[in-house]
């Protein structure tokens, strides 16, 4: 019994939020633009420091990959988030 206990505590727990945010990733093909998680999931610019800090704790526990993709012609940067199967 107490095996069990210490598996259950070291699984990362989520909030509804972030469910919704894995939700959305699971629903669009795994990978989308991080401007536009911001268009839809912060409703007000001040909440958007709040999401970017759900987004680092979702990778920080393995959920997700935020990479940059780069225009060649261009060579501005764009920031798209993956999410790991």
């Amino acid at each position: 019994m107490n095996n069990q206990k210490k598996s259950l505590a070291k699984r990362p727990r989520l909030g509804k939020k972030e469910l919704k945010i894995l939700a959305y990733l699971e629903l669009v093909g795994g990978e989308a633009w991080q401007q536009d998680l911001l268009n839809k999931f912060a409703w007000a610019s001040k909440y958007e420091g709040i999401f970017m800090r759900r987004l680092y704790r979702l990778q920080q526990k393995g959920y997700i990959v935020i990479g940059v993709e780069i225009n060649p012609d261009t060579g501005r940067q764009k920031k798209k988030v993956y999410l790991v199967k």
